[in-house]
C-alpha cells in the first residue's frame, strides 16, 4: 500500500549522507517527520533543510541506535504515530577476517544490526495496534552477495535482510508492510567515517562508493520500493545480477564475486536512471 498523504516518519542516521536524502525525499510529500542522529547538529541541519523542502514538521533528536532506550524516546517523539519507520543509521568496515579488529567487528554489528532490531523491537508493536505502516530497513546488496573483505559489514546486513523477512512473515495480513533496501557501492560520506584494518581497505571502499549512484537516486527508488510494496528492493543492475548469479551457481558465486569486485575497482558504477 503506498505511503498515505503527509506521512508520519521516523529516521534514524538522518544528519547526513543516505539519510538526508531520504528526509528531504520525504519532505516533498509534505511528510510529518522525527529525524535522528548521533551528529545533533548535522540533524538540525537536515530538518531545516526539510522543512525549506516542504515538510509539514520536522524535528531533530540524538538518537544512539545501540542504545535502546534512544529508540523509546524517538517512538514518544511520534506521538499519534507512524507511517513509516527508516532503519538507516549504519557504520561501514572493511578488512580481511583475522586483519579486521574484534572491536571494529562489535562496533558494526551494534550500529548496523543492533541498531536495526532495536529500531524494529520498538516500533512493531505500536505499528501492529495501529493496523498499518511500513518499515524500510536499509541493508546493503553486502548483506545478499557476502564480498570478500567486507566480513563484519557482510554479517551485519545479512543479519539485516533475515530480520526484515522475518518481520514480513510475522506481520503478514496485519496492514504493516516491510521492505528491506540493498543497494550497491553509491555516493555518501559512509567510507569517509568507516574503520578499516589497512590503508588499502580504505583506499578501495573510497573508490567504490565515489563511483556509484546519487544518494538521492536511490533515496527516490527505494521510496518507490516501498509504495510498491516490495519486500527485497535490490535498486542496482549489478546487484541484481550478482544475486541472481549466486541463487543460480551457489558453490561458483564467491569466487565470481572476488572476480568481479577486482573489475569493479577499476572502473566506474553503473549508470543511474
Amino acid at each position: 500500500m503506498p505511503l498515505p498523504k503527509r506521512p508520519r516518519v521516523v529516521i534514524t542516521g538522518a544528519a547526513s549522507g543516505f539519510g538526508r536524502a531520504l528526509a528531504l525525499a520525504l519532505a516533498a510529500r509534505s511528510a510529518r517527520l522525527v529525524l535522528s542522529d548521533v551528529d545533533v547538529a548535522g540533524c538540525q541541519a537536515t530538518a531545516a533543510l526539510a522543512l525549506e523542502a516542504g515538510a509539514g514538521s520536522a524535528v531533530a533528536l540524538r538518537c544512539d541506535v545501540t542504545r535502546p532506550e534512544d529508540l523509546e524516546a524517538l517512538a514518544e517523539a511520534a506521538g499519534d504515530g507512524v507511517d513509516l519507520l527508516i532503519n538507516n543509521a549504519g557504520v561501514a568496515t572493511a578488512g580481511r577476517v583475522g586483519e579486521l579488529s574484534l572491536e571494529d567487528w562489535r562496533w558494526t554489528l551494534d550500529v548496523d544490526l543492533w541498531g536495526a532490531v532495536h529500531g524494529c523491537h520498538v516500533f512493531v508493536p505500536i505499528l501492529r495496534r495501529q493496523g498499518h505502516g511500513h518499515i524500510l530497513n536499509v541493508a546493503s546488496a553486502a548483506g545478499l552477495l557476502n564480498p570478500p573483505m567486507m566480513g563484519a559489514y557482510n554479517v551485519a546486513k545479512a543479519g539485516v535482510v533475515a530480520l526484515s523477512e522475518t518481520l514480513a512473515g510475522e506481520l503478514a495480513g496485519t496492514g504493516v508492510g516491510v521492505t528491506v533496501l540493498c543497494p550497491t557501492f553509491f555516493r555518501t560520506n559512509i567510507a569517509a567515517s568507516g574503520r578499516y584494518a589497512d590503508d588499502a581497505a580504505r583506499r578501495s571502499a573510497t573508490r567504490l562508493v565515489e563511483g556509484g549512484w546519487t544518494a538521492e537516486t536511490v533515496a527516490r527508488l527505494a521510496l518507490d520500493a516501498v509504495d510498491a510494496g516490495l519486500l527485497h528492493a535490490v535498486p542496482m543492475p549489478d546487484g541484481r545480477w550478482a544475486w541472481r548469479l549466486k541463487r543460480a551457481l551457489p558453490g561458483a558465486s564467491p569466487r565470481l564475486l572476488a572476480r568481479a569486485v577486482a573489475v569493479m575497482m577499476r572502473a566506474s558504477g553503473p549508470k543511474a536512471p
